[in-house]
């Protein structure tokens, strides 16, 4: 953020040395009839329209006044390539490279719509001799297209920037678009002065306008679900016309029985979206779903979704040209399309160290970043993200995130735990109350406690996981009695609950969130146990399913992974207990079985959100351009 306001302040400075040059005044003597007007029109004042009321102040930005255009990366005419010639498989750099501002074409109306309106209103008095150009500043010219109306159509305005007197005179339509998000402020601060000099007998006056590109956003857990994503058994090379065969997940099929029931019990009846996964069916770390917008007609918020593909390099050494998962290249070859963007972000060179992934975790991975809901002066949320030391995420997409300006990214410790990833113990649930929403916490004492508590009522006997066959554990057999005392589980609690504390810690200095926007559930964690000479120590993941690795539907409910805990007087006690707890929210939990098809698969496995991703409905967001009151 303080990035961000530096820019901030820096582009307020230039811009007001550029108004005294141009915003409304003659460089020279004024041309006639034009002195006092606005040569140049942006939407300043946010209403979606062009008029005199955008005058003011055209040539600066601040939180509150100044023109906004979108990032236009989605492909709005279905015409990006998913494939190279023969049916070859694209790099990584040509699939993120195809997007509507890559061209010099306005797309149909659609990409209209996503282009900013600018004008030239007329100048009655120019000659016939009169020069016209319009250019952006250099620093952002390759960074923005500018498009005149003639004929009737949009076209791209020559890299000369010439305005021909007769438009001049008539007045000219305009429109603006971004080729590209902030990426490194270092390189561009998102900002653009366009600037239209008119001369004519002589005399020149010169007028400026400033735009900032839209930020990209994080989506929240409180907005309505729309369509879940899946993984579908193909590998990604069927979207690209390979051959692979289907890949059948073991416990595939119960886990998409009740993820479809439960999100049919809350009127979500959409069909899940089919994305390839060739037996990688980890969703959750493969995008995270946000958006940008503008004000749009009316001045409603006009949006384009932009996926924002994970930046996580595959632990076995990738291919130089794709070192990428491959079950994320779907965000180009099947999200991408009308009002859907994708973005990339990474470090090349990471390409060349997969031991960081192997030894220190997927930290780059998308499961590794969530979005506290809107608070306070945060009117569109904040980031959050896990990392400490070497474990850490790809630092080039931190920076971008952080480059947008709006959602301030907060950075928790997550080194404790086995994959490392922010959604094994927190998610967000809306509340009537307070901030309007509560953090679900993942609680190891409460879990042991739940384990004492069935144990001195007479139940230590009884198996620790019910309902799963015992060869199909990590401890066959192991009783609630035995497991007060395993070690794994008892060094695996304290690991975790220092691990939870500390985190907590952090979300209250840095975030202002406190225990009374945390609802606590149980959960039992286990300490893995390393190999000799593994950088990292002191792992944990959760031994029964994690209750707070889940999904908020935005309507009240909330999917979580069927716990197989315990049972005392007929019912699960930790699936009670995360009931009780979420109840007094008004939350409804619906329970998915994941045990085969996440929770127990290779050394940590992972839950619901691991493996689900999601698409939410955007109609009730905030416009990020609206001060907080």
């Amino acid at each position: 953020m303080n990035d961000h306001r530096r820019i901030v302040r820096t582009g307020l400075v230039a811009a007001a040395a550029a108004c005294l040059a141009g915003c409304g005044s003659a460089a020279e003597a004024g041309l006639a009839g034009a002195s006092s007007k606005a040569m140049l029109r942006a939407d300043t004042d946010r209403d979606g329209r062009l008029s005199p009321a955008d005058d003011a102040g055209r040539g600066a930005w601040t939180a509150a006044r100044g023109a906004i255009m979108l990032p236009n990366l989605d492909d709005d005419a279905s015409r990006c390539p998913t494939a190279g010639e023969k049916g070859g498989r694209l790099t990584d750099a040509a699939l993120a490279a195809c997007h509507d501002a890559a061209d010099t074409v306005v797309n149909g109306a659609a990409d209209a719509a996503d282009l900013a309106p600018l004008e030239i209103p007329a100048v009655t008095g120019a000659s016939g001799s009169a020069r016209a150009t319009l250019r952006a500043d250099a620093r952002s010219r390759n960074k923005v297209r500018i498009f005149v109306r003639r004929g009737g159509r949009l076209t791209a305005l020559g890299a000369d920037g010439g305005i021909r007197p007769d438009e001049l005179r008539r007045g000219v339509r305009l429109a603006v678009e971004a080729r590209d998000v902030v990426r490194d402020p270092a390189a561009w601060s998102g900002f653009s002065d366009l600037t239209l000099a008119v001369t004519d007998g002589g005399r020149t006056r010169a007028d400026t306008v400033r735009l900032r590109v839209a930020p990209v956003l994080f989506q929240h857990d409180l907005l309505p679900l729309d369509r879940a994503v899946v993984a579908n058994p193909k590998a990604p090379v069927t979207l690209e016309k390979g051959t692979a065969p289907d890949k059948p997940v073991k416990g595939q099929e119960a886990y998409r029985r009740d993820l479809r029931r439960g999100l049919d019990a809350e009127g979500l009846r959409a069909s899940f979206i089919e994305s390839p996964a060739g037996g990688d069916q980890w969703m959750g770390d493969m995008f995270k779903a946000g958006y940008a917008s503008m004000p749009g007609p009316d001045g409603k918020e006009h949006r384009v979704v932009v996926n924002l593909r994970s930046p996580a390099v595959t632990p076995d050494f990738p291919a130089r040209d794709r070192p990428l998962r491959d079950a994320s290249r779907p965000v180009f070859t099947m999200m991408r399309g009308p009002g859907v963007a994708g973005l990339q972000q990474f470090d090349a060179t990471a390409v060349d160290r997969p031991d960081d992934n192997l030894y220190y975790g997927s930290a780059s991975s998308s499961g590794n970043f969530g979005t506290i809901p809107p608070y306070g002066k945060y009117r569109t949320g904040r980031i959050v993200y896990g990392g400490e030391g070497k474990f850490a995420p790809d630092a080039k997409f931190t920076r971008m995130l952080q480059a947008q300006g709006y959602q301030d990214p907060v950075a928790i410790d997550t080194s404790w735990l086995g994959v490392g990833h922010v959604d094994e113990f927190f998610h967000f649930v809306p509340r009537s109350g307070g901030k309007g929403w509560a953090m679900v916490v993942a609680d190891p004492r409460m879990g042991m406690d739940l384990l004492n508590k069935v144990a001195r009522s007479g139940g230590g006997g009884q198996r620790l996981v019910e309902g799963v066959a015992p060869s199909n554990t990590q401890f066959p057999g192991l009783t609630v009695a035995q497991a007060l005392t395993k070690p794994e589980l008892v060094d695996g609690t304290r690991i975790a609950a220092a691990g939870v504390d500390r985190a907590l810690r952090q979300f209250r200095d840095k975030a202002g969130i406190t225990e009374r926007d945390v609802i606590r559930v149980p959960a039992l964690f286990i300490k893995l146990d390393l190999p000799d000479g593994y950088p990292r120590k002191d792992l944990t993941v959760t031994y029964l399913p994690d209750a707070a690795n889940g999904i908020s539907t935005g309507t009240g409910g909330y999917l979580a992974p069927a716990q197989h805990g315990p049972r005392q007087d007929g019912h699960d006690v930790f699936q009670r207990a995360t009931e009780q707890a979420l109840r007094g929210a008004g939350v409804r939990v619906h329970w998915i079985e994941d045990w085969d098809y996440s929770h127990y698969v290779g050394t940590a496995g992972g839950d619901i959100h691991c493996v689900t991703n999601v698409q939410r409905n955007l109609g009730g967001t905030t416009p990020w351009w609206r001060p907080a009151r």
